[in-house]
């Protein structure tokens, strides 16, 4: 008979087996434990410029460069703007997105992490694009 001794505790050959199996059991057990609401389903891909279609473009307009209507009344950021693109960075957008900044809402209730940073990402590359002309 196999003896082991664990920090002041006697196992047998046939205890031990017995414990490691409860073990494996209850570790596979686990994830039965969580509710239906716990699921979050598949992932999903992130369109950003569906997001950008649907949050921003109101004032931001189609092409970052900012709506000329809400430019007359609000200071809108025109994502073109080589001192901008020089200075932020995707992290720096994605917290403007998540907190807003000055009379640009907050989104960070609404988006998710991953759909912050494709948002940020997006934001840079429209910003890089060379104007549309009408």
């Amino acid at each position: 008979m196999t003896v082991v001794r664990m920090t002041g505790v006697r196992m047998t050959g046939v205890r031990m087996t017995r414990v490691a199996l409860g073990l494996v059991f209850a570790i596979a057990w686990l994830p039965s434990c969580s509710t239906p609401g716990d699921d979050p389903g598949p992932p999903i891909p992130v369109d950003p410029a569906q997001l950008y279609a649907q949050m921003c473009v109101r004032c931001h307009g189609t092409d970052g460069r900012g709506d000329p209507e809400i430019k007359k009344t609000l200071p809108v950021r025109d994502f073109s703007d080589p001192q901008f693109q020089a200075r932020a960075t995707n992290e720096d957008i994605g917290r403007t997105i998540m907190a807003g900044k000055n009379q640009m809402p907050a989104f960070g209730a609404m988006l998710s992490a991953p759909k912050i940073q494709a948002m940020s990402g997006f934001v840079r590359r429209l910003g890089k694009q060379p104007p549309r002309t009408p």
